[in-house]
């Protein structure tokens, strides 16, 4: 029988009032990662701190062998994607150094465990044939998607895609709103705060606690459903103006980037700098866009190219396409202009008219003329 352990986590991951000294958290689009990194490196290491001292505490309590087989992932895990390559490493890691840490699990009815942390363990395990896994037992959280989220938030940096699901899920779950209004809220009260010059003061506010949080917001001139989205971020030591600018735009991305993105470990602003490639800025379908995309996307994964130099082949693609594109336009208009001129009926058109078509020909005709001389010298 595995031993239950009887740790509150529904604290855990209480957030913002872990620590006043993180660096001011940087608004651009290529800064979220850095931003996370900056919480984990600095202000939030209590929060890692913490998480090692539970570690210690259900240790202490005793860890137990559980059977993986009845083992269940957990379906409020924010993290959807598993790469091939990482269960593969942390299978190599098992083998070699066996298990350094236990899995957390949370007791679930006819004797199975639900997964609260460890879940590519897990994975590496099953990978391996494993029978069992080390495992302490917690009891059930009262905010079970919020805890995982903030322990992947903080700890394991999810993909972009992964945290803006997560975060509509957990914003959805902490208000009436419906999952398709949360960006647009979220995207309203940014630019509210835009227009006021008042959106540096998010910064200040990441680390706030939760009452200066909820006070400061109050007088910012958002409207509620605003205020419920930017206090649910902030509570998670996030942003609300990065998240804008950087995770909720995943959310509107094509079906093959955000494939890629799950697949094939593609970054989450090179995937926003791919998505320029569209139907409409191309001029092409939808079919033809897709095949674009995917062909500077395998040019972007085998060259391992910078997000600077995926904009720079993105832009050049998009530059090719509309220089196509106007040549054809050009072709239309000079084929449309041939069939007019022969057209135009001129047995029954004044003697004066006549005159004056005939002059306007005789010139065009010199400009074809030159244009023509131009066009042999260079084919010369």
């Amino acid at each position: 029988m595995v031993k239950k352990v009887g740790v509150d986590l529904s604290n855990l991951f209480s957030g913002a009032e872990y620590s006043q000294e993180v660096h001011e958290l940087k608004e651009t689009i290529d800064k979220l990662q850095e931003e996370i990194t900056q919480l984990r490196s600095t202000g939030n290491q209590e929060l890692e701190t913490k998480i090692q001292e539970l570690r210690g505490r259900l240790v202490s309590s005793g860890v137990q062998n559980v059977a993986i087989e009845v083992i269940d992932p957990n379906p409020e895990q924010p993290r959807q994607t598993f790469s091939e390559e990482s269960i593969t490493a942390i299978a190599i890691s098992l083998e070699s150094e066996g298990q350094q840490e236990p899995v957390i699990l949370i007791e679930q009815t006819n004797e199975r465990y639900l997964l609260f942390d460890g879940e590519r363990r897990w994975r590496g395990a099953k990978q391996l044939n494993w029978l069992a896994l080390k495992a302490v037992v917690i009891p059930q959280p009262e905010a079970l998607h919020r805890g995982v989220l903030l322990a992947n938030l903080h700890r394991e940096n999810l993909n972009p895609l992964d945290t803006a699901e997560a975060l509509i899920k957990e914003i959805a779950a902490q208000s009436n709103l419906k999952d398709e209004e949360i960006p647009r809220t979220l995207r309203s009260g940014v630019r509210r705060l835009e227009r006021q010059g008042t959106i540096t003061q998010l910064s200040e506010l990441v680390l706030a606690t939760r009452e200066q949080q909820q006070q400061h917001l109050s007088m910012l001139g958002l409207g509620d459903a605003e205020q419920i989205v930017f206090r649910v971020l902030l509570s998670l030591l996030l942003n609300p103006a990065s998240i804008n600018a950087n995770i909720f735009p995943m959310l509107a991305l094509p079906s093959d980037l955000k494939q890629a993105i799950r697949e094939q470990g593609l970054g989450g602003i090179h995937a926003l700098s791919l998505a320029r490639l569209s139907a409409k800025t191309l001029g092409v379908t939808e079919a033809a866009a897709r095949k674009v995309r995917t062909r500077i996307l395998k040019q972007v994964l085998q060259e391992k190219l910078s997000v600077a130099q995926s904009r720079q082949i993105v832009a050049a693609e998009i530059a090719r396409h509309t220089k196509q594109t106007d040549s054809n336009l050009e072709k239309k208009q000079v084929d449309a202009i041939i069939r007019r001129v022969q057209e135009i009926p001129v047995l029954h058109v004044e003697h004066l008219q006549l005159v004056q078509m005939h002059e306007a020909l005789r010139l065009k005709l010199i400009e074809v003329e030159s244009a023509l001389k131009q066009s042999d010298n260079l084919e010369v």
